[in-house]
């Protein structure tokens, strides 16, 4: 029912796949090597520091590496939520807490890097952003991996008949034509 993929990407679609896999491992060592460079004694902050860089990685490797298995290239909507998630990463980098030797209080003091480049002021600021921005991290990732393993599905994406009946009802339009359906 959809129409076969382009062979070849071109313009940002080539940039943000080839980029993307520099990306998924540039940015799970952004999690993970400040945390080992500089150490942590907390053994919770050792499971999510170990954590959410596998996670990251997963979500790299199946958003990008299963079409290319496939012999198919990732669509421009998986890994547009791909891209998302790595925004959130390097959040989640910037803001996660630990207790390091640049605490400002005591050595129990937990700090994120955020409050080592800016001052203590945004000590405050490292769990309160970075727990969201690693659940909204993963939940971004995993959107784009689905996306990827069901548009690199063999005939691509599936479309029933009754979603093109309802096409451009109601409020908001949903289920716009994109470049690979084609009636």
């Amino acid at each position: 029912m959809g129409k076969s993929q382009p062979a070849v990407p071109t313009g940002w679609h080539k940039f943000a796949i080839s980029g993307g896999w520099v990306g998924t491992f540039l940015l799970a060592a952004w999690i993970l090597v400040p945390r080992l460079v500089i150490g942590t004694t907390v053994p919770i902050a050792w499971v999510v520091t170990i954590s959410l860089p596998l996670i990251l990685m997963a979500i790299g490797c199946v958003t990008l590496g299963v079409p290319a298995s496939r012999g198919m290239v990732p669509t421009k909507r998986s890994v547009a939520w791909l891209w998302f998630a790595f925004f959130w990463a390097f959040i989640v980098g910037l803001f996660l807490p630990d207790s390091t030797i640049f605490s400002a209080g005591s050595p129990d003091h937990a700090t994120a890097l955020v409050a080592v480049l800016f001052g203590p002021g945004w000590e405050g600021a490292g769990s309160a952003i970075a727990n969201p921005a690693a659940i909204l991290m993963t939940i971004s990732g995993i959107i784009g991996a689905v996306f990827s393993l069901l548009d690199s599905r063999e005939g691509g994406p599936i479309r029933t008949e009754d979603e093109d009946d309802f096409q451009g009802q109601g409020y908001f339009t949903i289920l716009g034509d994109d470049e690979y359906y084609q009636q």
